[in-house]
This record gives C-alpha cells, structure tokens and sequence, in this order.
C-alpha cells in the first residue's frame, strides 16, 4: 500500500502541487488574524499564587510600569541653576507622556518644614534658573540627606539624577511603543536645548519595548542571513540547485501552515513562539535532505527518476514518520507547563512537524518529478566511497575510538553542574543598544536593577499608623541596608521619620518612629492634605491604611540570585514579624525567575519523555528490544554534552537555552534512527555482518546526516552572532548540541554497536 501511495504522487505531480497550494494557503490565511503580545504578564496563569500575589499589589498601589529619564551634567554637579531648571522642565513635561500618571523627580520631591504648629510641604525645587548660591547649597544638603532620593532618583555623589514617570498600560502593553517614542523624542529635545547635559531613557516600559525591536530585528536580518547561509552550506554539500529550491518549498509550506493554524486557533505570537520557525525547520530540512540524498543515491545507481524517488520514500518513511512523530510528543509534554508561551510553543511545533512530514513525504516527490535536474551517474559525486571509507575506518578501530570518546563524553557531561539556572536581563542586550548603554551607566551610577516588593498587612483597618507595625517595617530597612546587594529599601516609614523630626523643629534624635498612633494618624493627615494631585501616599499605603508597600532595589545580580536574597528576606521576616505581618515578595524578577525554573524542568521532562518514546517506538518498529534500548545513548548524550560544554564556556542557563534541549530533539532523534533503521536493514533484509552494515548505513545515509548537520549548524551558527543575548544563546548552543550529535553518532555510537554486535557474532540480530 505504501509504495502504491508513493507511485500515485509520483504520477500526478501536478494535481498533488496544486492540493498542497490549496491547502497551504487556506491553512496560511489565519495570518491574518495575526496577534502580537509582548506583555511578560502572558508567562503567568491566573492561578499562580506568585502572580495572584502580584496583582493584587497592582490593584492596592500604584503599577511597576516605569520611564526613567537619566540626567547627566558634563561638569558632574546637578546642583546648579542650569541643571536644577532642565530637571525642573523635563519633570513638568513628562506629565505629558502617553498614560502617565505619577511623575517623581529631584524637583518635585515634597519637602517638609515646620513654622511654629504650621506643617508646610512644598516642591524640594521651585524657580530654579532663579536660584542663588546659597538657596543651591541647601537643596543639596537636603538631597543628599535625604533616604528617599539617594539611589533612587539622585546618586550619593550628586551628579546622576533621574526623573521616574509612572505609566499605566493595558492587556499586552500595545501602548509601549507610543511612550517609548515619546520618551525618546522628549529627551532628544532635551539634548539639544541643553548641550551640557546629557539626557537618557531607560525604564521597564523602554526595556520591553527594547526586546520587542530586538526580536523583531533579529527576524528581519539575522534569521533571514541565517536562512540564506544554511541554503548556501546545502548547495555545496549536495551541488544541485533542484535540491535547494525543493527544501525550500518544504520549509515555507510547513513553516507558513503551521503558524496559520496556530492563529486560526487563536494562538498569540509572543517571543518564545517566535522560536516555532527554527525549530519546525530543523526537522522539515532533515526530513528533506534524507529523503532528497536516498533519491540521489538511487539514481547515481542507474534508476529512473521515478522508481528512484519511491524508493527513497520506502526506505525512508518509517525514520522520518517515528522523528516527526516523537518530536511531536516531546513538545506535546509542554502544554503541562504553566506558562501559555510555553504551551503555545509545543502546539505550534507540534502541528509544524506533522505537517513537514506530510509535505516531505507528498509534496516533495512531486516537487522532484517536476522540477528540471540532472543526476548523471559517473559524472556527479554522492561522497559514498568517503563515507564507506569512514566505515571502514572506526570498524577497524572501534576499541580506541570507544575508549577516548568514554573519557570525553564523561568528561563533557561531569561539567553539566557547572551550569546555573539564571537570567541576567540586563544582558539581553549586548552594547550595540542604547539601552543597554543607559542601563549600565545608571546601575553603576544611579540605582539598581532589580526590584521587588512587600505588601504588609497590618492588623486591621488604618492599622499602617501602628507605631508597632511601622517599627517593625524600619527594623527590616534597616537590615536590608546592610545587606551587600541592596542599592536601596523604602517605605512609608521614611516620610513618618521625617515629619516626625521637622515637628521636634528638625531634632536629629525625633528621626524614629513616634510611640503615638494618633500622632501618626495626624502627621499623615496632614502631610496628605499639603500634597499635590498625582504625588500622594497611593504608592505606598493602601487606600485604608491596612496594607503598606515596602521596596527593595537591588544591584544587577541575575534572576537566580534575587530568588535567593527573596529567600533571605522571607526568613528574617518569619523571624522577626508577628504572624498578621507575614508577607511575600513580588515583583517580575521574583516571577520570571521561578518560572523559568518551573519551565526548565516542564521542557526536560517533555524531552526526556519523547527520547523514551523513541525508544519504544524503535523497539516495535524495528522489533529489537535491544537496539531499542541502545537509541537511548545518542539520544541522550548530546544534549548532555553540549550542556557540559555550555558550562565550561558559560554557565548559564535562562529562558532561551532552556528550550534548546527541545529545539534540537528532532535533529539528535532523526540522526539516530535513521541510522539504526539503515544499519538493521542491512543485517536483516541484505543479510550483512556487522561490518558491512555498517558501510552499508554510511554509504546509504551518512551524506544525508553530515549534510543536515552541517547545514544546521551553519543556520544556528549565524543565529549565535545575534547581538540579542536570547537568540545568541539559543543559536550557538543549538549549534552545538547538533554538531555533538553526528559527533556521537559516527565516533561513539558505531563503535559502541561493533563492539556489541562483534560479542553477539553468529546471533541474528
């Protein structure tokens, strides 16, 4: 039945091309309901008690989502008039910034002084190009005396500023684009009308935009360099033009369907389903080139084109339909992941691996009976006499080969621990974006990178003006601010101390918290009624004082060692707070980092199931428990060392690298069952020794291996040169983990199989 199939397509190439058009565009017309979410609230489920946790912070305070204009004067002085006044402008104008609602700068701060029983609370800058020496000298002894600037919006050597602008954005952050720009165009403005000053953006609103450029750049030139390389790498190794242009039939057809259903299903793109297309190549190339290089062996041989290509498609099509099959069920396994990137990512694969095989196996026999090429037997190389000698080669000495590739498998893969699950965002980017530069220049001279918060409760309604609440609150700022990777920690009990001080006519000995309630209650009261629309308490009390926030800013230490400094703080809290003040921290630092823990483990056990599945597979199709069984070692060993490698040269392991495991399962699968599957034909239906299997395995299907190896290779390789950190990463260890697999294949895998099989000699296999 099968070959019946493989000559029907044979002899209707054009009404099977013209089915898979038809099909191609009905499938590829969900493009249009195309959705982009850039949004980092899609990586969490509603039920996530980390991101319940963060919401519900949201919804009682003020949101996260900040633009930081960084200003930075020439002579390293920002108490100036010149430089006070373009802080003062720049503050006024970023009020006008789309959707922003709070603005907090060195010149608006709300400064408190106290004449007789009068409390007056005014802007810590008014008129400033106005300003004489003197009145310039006691703002800076105000500022760089004062908790809640230092490190926040001014640094301790006073000539770094920073202007925070709050935004408020909604379901997948469309908006970004729109303040970005107007961020831009403001302190571009700025830059010209004050020469002497630089003015900069930065911000978790320019951040994101940021990483939305950068996947869209990398789309637009990288991939497509890549794409272009891999092609050229393909020409050379198998020198024909028809084999190129069919693949790349393949590939657009299986990529272009395969994100088509995905939006008619409703699947939004986001950055990690950007990764779907390279994976679904990986396969629809391999799944081309096997069947493209038996063809060329057939009629190198002295076939006709038509009986080359059915044959190609008997010997081929069980290796290709258990690849294509077990890829599918290894990111099947990611719809148990929390996260609905993750998720969306296994279906998008899923169905674009399916759907190479289906135009590997229909649409690409077609493509070979009616696209023009020739295939001259003596005149054209199919490299299999290099192949043969190779075979010929590591039979002979298999026992060295066996020995040295032990000692450096063992060695690559002891070197796994040396990796360390960790994000440094930051990092992303590498020097060639602005924001990179004005992220680095504001942690070592501003602020930090890392932000969590704690929402405390108090014991009852108003209970935040307790005077035992608000101590306990100092005592943990207090700690915190001797902890090495803290820039900064604030809260109310800031504002508290320092009214509390300028009522005892500026006492240095009344800077603590008051033992009385009503005292606080009236100093609240008061401070609340002097301050401006847009600059009250909502930040940092909720609005029945039964919850206060408390913010930690932390220098650039990675996703991982936030975890644990959170961790650090949870304990002193269960320590030292009674049980109604027990809180968590949160914040997306606090979030991403534990899933991108939880999804690593959700993308190695998807893995580690599809390569047992193989196993099964190859057990039954093969009907060998035994070579079943063997699958598992160049299945697995691959990834292990390219993971071993990755830590000697790296060490960490983020959002990106954890896919890559999964990404390059096809290409580790496909190169060892198509292996194998030549290797027991050999033995069975041509009744070969071990020895011969073997060259008949290399003649028949080592070109093909080595060619899709090499071709992928040269793909993840141009990826690797990304100068966004998450493709960089992915593409050079893809490029890796593919290369270690027809390094294990050919030089541990084979002589492991004749120093097997030599033992069983004289046993069927």
């Amino acid at each position: 039945m099968r070959d019946a199939w493989s000559r029907w397509v044979v002899a209707h190439p054009v009404w099977v091309l013209f089915g898979c058009i038809v099909l191609t565009m009905g499938l590829a017309g969900g493009l249009s309901k195309f959705q982009n979410n850039n949004d980092p609230r899609i990586f969490f489920t509603e039920d996530n008690p980390d991101f319940k946790r963060f919401v519900s912070l949201e919804d009682n305070f003020t949101a996260n989502e900040v633009v930081l204009f960084v200003i930075h004067p020439e002579n390293d002085n920002l108490f100036t008039a010149e430089t006070l006044a373009a802080i003062e402008s720049l503050t006024e104008d970023a009020w006008l910034l789309p959707h922003a609602t709070r603005v907090d700068s060195l010149a608006n701060f709300q400064h408190t002084e106290v004449e007789g029983d009068e409390l007056y609370v005014a802007p810590l800058v008014e008129n400033a190009a106005g300003l004489s020496e003197p009145e310039l000298e006691r703002i800076r002894g105000i500022a760089l005396n004062e908790p809640s600037l230092l490190g926040r919006l001014i640094s301790g050597k006073g000539h770094v500023a920073g202007i925070a602008a709050t935004v408020t954005m909604g379901e997948g952050k469309t908006e970004a684009p729109e303040i970005t720009a107007a961020a831009r165009e403001m302190a571009e403005t700025y830059n010209q009308r004050y020469p002497g000053i630089d003015f900069m953006v930065t911000g978790t609103v320019v951040f994101n935009q940021a990483a939305a450029e950068a996947t869209e750049q990398s789309m637009s030139s990288t991939l497509p360099l890549a794409f272009v390389i891999m092609l050229l790498c393909l020409w050379l190794i198998l020198r024909s033009v028809m084999f190129v242009v069919v693949t790349v039939f393949i590939i657009t057809f299986s990529i272009a369907s395969a994100m088509g259903v995905a939006m008619w299903l409703g699947i939004e793109f986001s950055p990690i389903v950007g990764m779907a297309p390279a994976m679904i190549l990986t396969l629809a190339v391999a799944d081309s080139v096997h069947i493209l290089a038996s063809y060329r062996h057939e009629r190198l041989d002295g076939k006709a084109k038509a009986d080359s290509i059915v044959e190609s498609l008997r010997i081929n099509l069980q290796p290709v339909w258990l690849t294509s099959l077990t890829t599918a069920i290894g990111f099947a396994i990611l719809n148990f992941s929390e996260s609905q990137p993750f998720r969306a990512l296994g279906n998008v694969v899923l169905i674009g691996v399916l759907l190479a095989f289906l135009f590997s196996v229909v649409l690409l026999p077609a493509l070979v009976m009616l696209v023009p090429h020739k295939i001259e037997p003596g005149r054209q190389r199919d490299f299999a006499p290099q192949m043969a000698a190779l075979a010929g080669y590591l039979t002979q000495r298999y026992r060295a080969w066996l020995m040295g590739m032990s000692v450096f498998v063992v060695v690559l893969t002891a070197c796994i621990g040396m990796n360390q699950i960790n994000d440094v965002f930051n990092e992303y980017f590498d020097e060639s974006f602005e924001v990179r530069r004005v992220n680095d220049f504001a942690m070592a001279e501003l602020t930090g990178m890392h932000r969590i918060d704690y929402a405390v409760p108090a014991a009852d309604s108003g209970g935040a003006m307790e005077p035992e609440f608000l101590q306990h609150m100092d005592d943990l700022i207090n700690w915190l601010e001797q902890q090495d990777e803290v820039v900064y920690a604030t809260s109310y009990t800031n504002v508290i101390k320092r009214l509390n001080r300028d009522m005892h006519g500026g006492d240095p000995e009344y800077y603590r918290i008051p033992d009385s309630r009503e005292l606080i209650s009236q100093y609240t009261l008061l401070y609340e009624l002097s301050l401006p629309q847009g600059l009250g308490l909502e930040d940092q009390l909720d609005i029945d004082k039964s919850q206060a926030r408390l913010v930690v800013m932390l220098e650039n230490i990675g996703s991982h060692p936030v975890l644990l400094f959170n961790d650090r703080v949870e304990n002193w809290i269960q320590d030292n707070w009674p049980e109604y003040m027990q809180t968590h921290g949160t914040g997306m630092d606090i979030l991403f980092g534990r899933v991108t823990m939880r999804n690593i483990q959700s993308m190695l056990s998807g893995a580690l199931i599809a390569l047992v599945s193989v196993s099964v597979l190859l057990i039954i199709a093969l009907r060998s428990f035994r070579y079943g069984m063997l699958s598992l070692i160049p299945n697995l060993l691959p990834a292990g060392m390219a993971f071993g490698l990755w830590g000697l040269i790296n060490g960490e392991v983020g959002l990106a690298v954890s896919v890559v495991a999964c990404m390059t399962l096809g290409i580790v699968v496909d190169d060892t069952v198509h292996f194998l599957s030549k290797y027991v034909r050999a033995k069975r239906e041509l009744g070969l020794n071990t020895e011969k299997a073997v060259e008949y395995a290399f003649r028949t299907v080592g070109v093909a291996l080595v060619a899709t190896s090499l071709v992928l290779v040269a793909n993840f390789a141009v990826i690797g040169t990304s100068h966004f950190y998450p493709n960089a990463s992915m593409g050079l260890l893809s490029a890796i983990t593919i290369g270690m697999a027809l390094v294990v294949d050919f030089f541990f895998f084979v002589p492991l199989l004749v120093a097997l099989d030599r033992r069983r000699k004289g046993v069927r296999a």
